[in-house]
């Protein structure tokens, strides 16, 4: 990457278990990924695979159990943090009883 911005998203041997009453559920196994600054990516496969899984990891709202991670350079939680990024969930977020306005103005 010489010559080139750092990544904005880096990850190796990603790794997340959940542990369950039926016993531990890999959810991530062995992730490697880097995306550049200015690069647009799409994670497609089945349901249940792990897209949205690893999408809660990089916004630190799920914590690997093993491997690396950094965005913008920095932790997860350090970027969430000094919001470094910003993210944009599936399903509508908003409150009924709350005007538009106060719910653009909530985060």
């Amino acid at each position: 990457m010489s010559g080139q911005s750092p990544a904005v998203v880096s990850a190796s041997k990603l790794g997340l278990t959940f542990q369950t009453n039926d016993g531990p559920v890999q959810a991530l196994s062995n992730v490697d990924l880097t995306i550049g600054k200015g690069e647009f990516v799409s994670f497609i496969g089945p349901s249940g695979c792990g897209k949205t899984t690893l999408l809660r990891v990089i916004a630190d709202l799920e914590k690997p159990t093993s491997g690396t991670i950094l965005v913008n350079g920095i932790s997860p939680e350090q970027a969430r943090e000094k919001r470094a990024y910003g993210y944009v969930f599936q399903a509508a977020a908003l409150f009924p009883w709350r005007t538009i306005e106060r719910n653009v103005a909530l985060p």
